[in-house]
């Protein structure tokens, strides 16, 4: 058997080179009228009508097509240019040349060139969102949804769902919490969108700190004088809850000036209701409890950037952006706990937060040469203030005893500072060699104040055991170098980063000091000379350093007998990952992988240390946790009208709380499947499903989730105006919980507005004035350090 297996490979691999050895090259650059490159604009081989090869040109406006000798059509195509028809005989190598796209006079009308939504490169998957028109209608969210290997919940956006995934706009990170992330994500338009990448291994060139991967959105590029934007307003209603979605953004460029500023918004009321049971079998206890959480929330923000070009070598730009959240709410629980005798309890918690953040960057890039070389100098600054204040009262009842009433408060005062410079070179010394080497310097300020009280006999006590101030300074210094080599069909990036961290003031003085390094390699081989079939290994360390949130041990009520705090202790947890990804035919891939977390950051559920009756959610280090996994991505393109993307990721996942525990291993299955029926008249329906099994962290456990939602799009007047309707889990499952300690066994069941049936109706209107211009972003170096804001 082992013999034949090998003998089909072997065969296999003969055909492919057959075939292979006929590829001839075809290279050319795309430009406009004045002579600049045309990035990512569309270039197409046709036969009879049929595509044959297709890709988008780089950021140079290059690209290389690989086809067998023969006539061709050649299209060439971006939005606002004329398209560019020419049929081409190809017999050796073809150097076609600057290729110049025209400044259309009008808007074109009926000009499709059929691309490939999703494919494959060495280190990422890429989402070609421009050349696809059954994205327009769709909003940021909704196109991540379909990107490989990404899984948006309600709470975070993730890689094959490990923590700490960074979402990039323009090579800048977008910095906020993250239900805010998701507010602002679902503000952009899929025509505003280029592509998007997902990069789940990053390397040297990025902070250590990214282990959970890169999404990176790259925005359209426009040219010449003149100014585009957009307003939108979303609304979601449901039985939990409703909100309110406004949005603007505006571009202009003038000359050598870019300028881009953006505003957004949103608020409104959600609900969520809980049930839970839990028994205590060493007492012989039961807790029976309700909860009704009535929330109301507001947040938004602005943003406002320049870039001023002094030169075609040398160029400025600095951004500023302000960011306001607040929340405020009310809790109600009834409890129920008793083993013969009950007492009863009802507590009301209004909660009240907030949080006011500022970010400032500013760099400097000089344009090396014409291959692509640059030196860059970033510097970066973000603050973030948050203030809450939580009113509590209790009243209980034991059976045949007199009632006891119990009044607390707790305010709480934090800031977190972030400042950085980095100093990066990338020099290209051929199409072929590449240097990436750079410098950082990073310094964190934490401080938090918690005053905790409660009333007795008419006047406020401090409560000494919660009362705390916590006030330290963290500094990292990085270096890093990394060297990309294409060697025939061999590709290979090799790097390694060294952080330095020091930590003082640290809870009465502790310190931390530690060296790392973290080695990197990314090593490709086609199979075919037009690289449709390939072999991608790859190997990473990284580090997870806690968010500032998860440090602050401040003691936050959920309900009578629940409590959630943070950890001054957590340590920073190390991941290994090492994984192999087949391509074929560009965008089928299978990824199989190894990834071990060591002090792996996590929440897990314990008893009080001083009433083992109320739990505690905290955050701990796992001593390892380690994951074998298995990860498909299959985009089909049925017919012209439908398109089918199915994910699925299997893990065998095993961990290992404590050094002297065991290891337990659980099978996780994740699945998403989406489809997109193109109608008559610029009408889009999707549907799409996203499963995932039982889930366990620690002690604790999520149920199988199962998501169904729909949604249609129709555009009008030339697709500047964009209607949307939206059904979201339509299934309309609730949220099962559970939990299992030394002496108590939990179940609980959530209601809240994501888990529930919902709608949503959203209207997107585009404007321009003038040309088409190109949309620039001031790029930040602080980008992996804010996110711990």
């Amino acid at each position: 058997m082992k013999k034949l297996v090998l003998l089909s490979l072997a065969l296999m691999l003969s055909l492919t080179e057959l075939f292979a050895a006929r590829m001839l090259p075809t290279r050319g650059r795309v430009v406009d009228e004045q002579g600049n490159a045309v990035a990512y604009a569309t270039v197409v081989l046709l036969r009879d009508e049929k595509q044959v090869a297709g890709m988008a040109s780089d950021e140079e406006g290059r690209f290389e097509l690989r086809v067998p000798a023969g006539k061709y059509h050649l299209r060439i195509q971006y939005v606002g240019y004329e398209p560019i028809d020419r049929d081409v005989q190809l017999a050796a190598d073809g150097e076609l040349g600057n290729l110049t796209l025209r400044t259309a006079a009008t808007q074109i009308e009926g000009v499709t060139v059929k691309a490939q939504l999703i494919r494959r490169e060495a280190d990422r998957f890429v989402v070609d969102v421009a050349n696809t028109p059954s994205a327009i209608g769709r909003d940021g969210v909704e196109l991540l949804e379909q990107a490989p290997g990404v899984w948006v919940s309600d709470d975070k956006i993730s890689i094959n769902g490990k923590s700490g995934s960074k979402v990039f706009i323009n090579d800048r990170e977008l910095r906020m919490e993250p239900e805010q992330l998701l507010t602002y994500l679902r503000s952009l338009r899929a025509e505003e969108i280029q592509k998007i990448e997902v990069v789940p291994v990053t390397g040297a060139d990025y902070d250590a700190d990214s282990s959970g991967g890169v999404i990176k959105i790259t925005l359209r590029k426009r040219r010449e004088n003149g100014l585009n934007g957009s307003v939108s307003i979303r609304t979601t209603q449901g039985k939990m809850g409703s909100s309110y979605m406004p949005a603007a953004n505006i571009s202009i460029h003038s000359g050598r000036f870019d300028i881009n500023a953006s505003a957004w918004a949103s608020f409104g009321p959600s609900e969520a209701r809980s049930t839970e049971k839990t028994d205590y079998p060493a007492s012989g206890k039961r807790l029976n409890a309700e909860s009704t959480m009535k929330n109301d929330d507001t947040s938004g923000g602005g943003r406002l950037g320049a870039i001023y070009e002094i030169n075609d070598r040398h160029s400025v730009g600095a951004e500023f952006s302000y960011l306001r959240m607040t929340e405020s709410g009310t809790t109600q629980t009834h409890s129920m706990m008793g083993n013969g005798t009950t007492s009863e309890t009802d507590s009301r918690f209004r909660p009240t937060s907030t949080t006011n953040g500022y970010e400032g960057t500013f760099n400097y890039i000089w344009k090396i040469d014409t291959l692509g070389s640059q030196f860059k100098v970033l510097g970066d600054y973000a603050r973030r203030e948050a203030s809450s204040h939580n009113d509590n009262f209790s009243h209980i009842q034991p059976e045949g005893l007199p009632s006891v009433d119990s009044t607390y408060r707790d305010h709480t005062d934090n800031s977190f500072e972030v400042a950085a410079l980095t100093l990066a070179l990338d020099k290209k010394f051929s199409p072929k060699w590449s240097l990436q080497t750079g410098a950082k310097y990073t310094r964190n300020h934490t401080y938090n104040n918690s005053l905790y009280q409660y009333l007795k006999e008419e006047e406020w006590v401090r409560n000494d055991d919660q009362s705390l101030r916590v006030d330290y300074t963290e500094h990292i210094a990085a270096a890093y170098g990394v060297v990309t080599a294409k060697l025939g069909r061999w590709g290979v990036t090799a790097g390694l980063r060294g952080e330095y961290t020091r930590t003082d003031g640290r809870r009465n003085g502790v310190e931390q000091n530690y060296f790392s390094l973290f080695p990197n390699a990314n090593v490709s081989y086609s199979l075919s000379r037009d690289g449709a079939y390939s072999l991608v290994a790859q190997y990473a360390r990284t580090i997870r350093r806690p968010s500032f949130w998860t440090l602050m041990p401040n003691r936050s009520q959920i309900s009578d007998y629940t409590y959630q705090t943070g950890n001054p202790d957590l340590l920073p947890s190390y991941t290994s990952d090492v994984s192999l990804t087949a391509v074929l035919a560009h965008k089928y891939t299978l990824t199989a992988g190894i990834s071990i977390v060591d002090d792996e950051i996590n929440q897990d559920m314990v008893p009080d240390a001083e009433n083992p009756d109320v739990l505690g959610i905290l955050w701990l280090n796992y001593d390892r946790t380690s994951s074998y996994y298995l990860a498909a991505s299959l985009p089909f393109q049925l017919t012209k009208w439908w398109t089918l993307n199915l994910n699925a990721n299997y893990v065998y996942h095993g961990m290992r709380l404590s050094s002297h525990g065991s290891i337990q291993y659980h099978h996780y299955l994740f699945a998403n499947a989406q489809t997109t029926f193109t109608l008559p008249g610029k009408v889009y329906l999707d549907l799409s499903y996203r499963f995932s099994n039982r889930v366990y962290l620690g002690s604790c456990w999520v149920d199988a989730m199962h998501f169904l939602n729909a949604s249609i799009k129709k555009s009008f007047f030339g697709d500047r105006l964009t209607c949307t309707f939206s059904a979201y889990n339509l299934l309309n499952r609730a949220q099962t919980l559970g939990a299992r300690g030394d002496d108590f066994v939990r179940h609980q069941q959530v209601r809240q507005n994501w888990s529930s049936i919902r709608f949503q109706v959203g209207v997107t209107y585009n404007f321009k004035a003038g040309k088409a211009f190109q949309k620039k972003s001031v790029e930040a170096g602080a980008a992996e350090d804010r996110s711990r804001l």
